[in-house]
């Protein structure tokens, strides 16, 4: 059949722009359907039927992809998994973790930010998952972006309050914090759920595209996400790298142990307690803390997330939706904080132990360390209050990121 443009015909009375198919609606009312013009073949008729641009029928397919067959693997889900959510979800996680490191106090005004992610990533993936819209890398996605160090850190200083050990985070968790307590708790019994109902079989819950669960992951979703740190020394390119990075952590840490060796083992400090292993240790190479606490489990955590969308979710790039946009936006004030870090983040660096070794002024830092910390294990429950203990213990390392500032509260009337 000749291809005739659709230029050529005309309703009486119709404007042109009903001329572009499939924009062409009218054509498809009884009263007009009989005519000749509506049966003729267009060439963007043609160019749509005969699926000539990949893009707009990936896209026209991702709008209902069907359940029992997987031709082009897992649609994507912007608002869950696209590079701009998961950039934004670790940036926001990373400073928060530094400023719980190095400015606790800083913590109160992030603390609810911080939850308020955690908890809209978990419950739309729930409430997604409910409803039956969610494919399981995408739920994959969404438990391991909520399931960061940091929300672990937080259940950490939680359970130590309720057991009565002060803490850096007694400005959100001291006494009678029950609400910040119970926020940070409840997000166990959600996680589990999410957890459950992914890693049900096929049969018991449904989900999306369920046939691309055996034809691109053979049933293992949850490992693939969950899996890669492990199996990182399977793999000949990455063992090397990684091997060298856990090596050299390793090396620090005993290299360090030794030459604080007599004031961990110190006479006359009564029994021994592993602990004073480290906090010996911190607080004389606070880069050490720094490795330990914030860059190899994040590190850890991203790699283990990219490495489970590299094997599933090929298809996920950015676009401009609402959410990747909000996603953006929402990076706005850790990005603040991390502008005003810069100037004392480099003098940190200059001071750290190994920078003044490898610059030749090991017994000139630049700052001296502070080291009126005292244990901090038990002084709730001996009756001191945290007002008290503020004045004895100092949870800053040597150079804080962060100058100390008014603490915020929780609790009504301080």
């Amino acid at each position: 059949m000749a291809v005739a443009n659709s230029q050529d015909f005309n309703l009486t009375g119709l404007p042109s722009l009903l001329w572009q198919f499939p924009d062409r609606d009218v054509c498809f009312r009884a009263e007009y359907s009989f005519l000749p013009e509506c049966n003729v073949v267009t060439e963007p008729m043609l160019e749509f039927l005969n699926i000539t641009n990949f893009d707009k029928y990936f896209q026209a397919y991702c709008l209902n992809p069907p359940d029992d067959s997987c031709s082009f693997g897992f649609c994507p889900n912007p608002d869950v998994a696209s590079p701009a959510v998961r950039g934004s979800t670790y940036f926001t996680t990373i400073m928060s973790a530094v400023l719980v490191l190095y400015s606790p106090e800083e913590v109160a005004s992030t603390f609810l930010s911080q939850l308020l992610n955690v908890y809209s990533l978990i419950i739309a993936a729930l409430i997604a998952v409910i409803n039956r819209n969610l494919t399981k890398p995408h739920t994959a996605v969404a438990l391991g972006l909520a399931c960061s160090p940091l929300s672990a850190y937080l259940i950490i200083y939680v359970l130590r309050a309720l057991f009565g050990y002060n803490s850096r985070l007694n400005v959100v968790f001291g006494p009678g914090m029950w609400l910040p307590r119970l926020s940070v708790l409840l997000l166990l019994p959600v996680w589990l759920t999410l957890l459950v109902l992914a890693a049900k079989p096929n049969g018991a819950w449904r989900f999306q595209q369920s046939a691309c669960d055996e034809i691109w992951a053979g049933h293992h979703i949850l490992q693939s996400f969950f899996e890669p740190v492990f199996l990182v020394a399977k793999d000949k390119t990455i063992l090397p790298l990684s091997g060298g990075i856990l090596g050299l952590w390793l090396v620090a840490w005993l290299v360090a142990i030794y030459l604080r060796r007599k004031e961990i083992w110190k006479p006359g400090k009564g029994k021994f307690r592993p602990h004073r292993i480290w906090r010996k240790v911190v607080d004389n190479y606070p880069f050490i803390q720094f490795c330990t606490v914030v860059f190899l489990p994040h590190l850890a955590w991203i790699g283990n997330m990219e490495i489970g969308v590299l094997w599933l979710l090929e298809h996920e790039k950015f676009s401009f939706t609402y959410g990747q946009v909000l996603a953006l936006l929402v990076t706005i004030p850790p990005l603040y904080q991390l502008i005003l870090l810069m100037p004392r983040l480099f003098w940190w660096f200059v001071d750290l132990t190994w920078v003044r070794f490898i610059t030749c002024r090991m017994h000139k830092p630049r700052h001296a360390p502070r080291h009126v910390r005292t244990t901090t294990d038990g002084s709730l429950s001996s009756g001191k209050s945290f007002d008290t203990l503020q004045g004895d213990i100092d949870f800053h390392d040597s150079l804080p990121l962060v100058e100390s500032k008014g603490r915020a509260s929780f609790s009504s009337g301080r």
